[in-house]
């Protein structure tokens, strides 16, 4: 693996040669090329979902999700959203499995209920982009 010297030397020519200089147009290069990397590995992220609470059980109404680093929600957001207009954890779950493959994630297990109240967690991977 090239060292960090090599590494930098190979970002800052990219920046000026590919991206015009341009440090957002860099970062974007990079993290999609840290997806591609990522595809076909076993690179594991956690959804956390935060259930509403209109229907007074926690399984109605406005529920928002995350993918994030670690279980504890922590860590930067890879994807987010929220989903609404269902009924019942069930109903509730598949739309929000829905929405979350729609970002470019998968389930790998199963919802974990009730370690924080008023939330669930699951392990999610990365999909492999259609080419």
């Amino acid at each position: 693996m090239p060292d960090y010297d090599t590494l930098l030397a190979f970002l800052r020519e990219h920046l000026e040669r590919d991206c015009g200089g341009d440090i957002h147009l860099l970062r974007s290069s990079v993290a999609t090329a840290v997806e591609e990397l990522e595809e076909g590995t076993n690179t594991l992220y956690a959804l956390v979902v935060e259930w509403g609470e209109d229907a007074g059980s926690g399984f109605e109404g406005p529920t928002r999700w995350k993918v994030v680093v670690s279980e504890s929600g922590d860590g930067p957001v890879f994807a987010a959203g929220t989903v609404t207009d269902f009924t019942g954890a069930d109903e509730g779950r598949t739309r929000i499995i829905q929405a979350v493959r729609e970002h470019g994630f998968e389930p790998v297990g199963a919802f974990l209920y009730g370690i924080v109240a008023g939330s669930s967690v699951a392990m999610v991977r990365r999909l492999a982009r259609a080419r």
